[in-house]
């Protein structure tokens, strides 16, 4: 394979990542859904509960990667070049998400400093409407997506790729 097929794929995952996080707007308005009205305390569980979810996903992830790599070490033949093509494909997208999941977790204590204690639920506490730092326009709820979204096509391809040595 050549570099050309690597950049090709890696600056297109980028470039739907960026086109998906830029479009909630569009989304939003198009399917006509509403911010919810969250209760103080709900959204502070959420949140820890989003942080302790993409610290498994992160750990899961790399914990794959390096049975992976274990897997192509004590492989005697070299890879075929689907295997080449899986292996690459699942590096791309654990990757990604990792990378996105530990930029979600460190936008957790931004999203809980700007929770709303009022005593009522308010839409302010939609944490998943909620901007991940407020100086950037992508959304917890976006960001979260596109990080499981890659999670889901890192497994199929991780599942093809072991399919494939043996």
């Amino acid at each position: 394979m050549t570099d050309s097929f690597y950049i090709f794929w890696i600056t297109g995952v980028i470039i739907i990542s960026l086109i998906y996080l830029l479009t909630e707007r569009l989304a939003l308005k198009v399917l006509k859904i509403k911010p919810d009205k969250v209760a103080f305390d709900n959204a502070k569980i959420a949140l820890e509960r989003l942080g302790s979810w993409a610290t498994w996903l992160t750990g899961l992830q790399t914990a794959a990667m390096a049975a992976m790599a274990l897997l192509v070490n004590k492989k005697e033949n070299t890879l075929t070049e689907i295997q080449t093509k899986y292996g690459f494909f699942v590096l791309l997208f654990f990757g990604v998400s990792i990378v996105l999941s530990t930029w979600l977790l460190s936008s957790l204590p931004s999203a809980q400093m700007r929770l709303n204690n009022t005593g009522s639920p308010d839409e302010q506490n939609d944490i998943y409407r909620m901007k991940i730092f407020s100086f950037i326009p992508f959304t917890i709820g976006r960001f979260s997506g596109i990080v499981h979204t890659y999670f889901l096509v890192g497994v199929i391809f991780f599942a093809l790729f072991i399919f494939s040595l043996f």
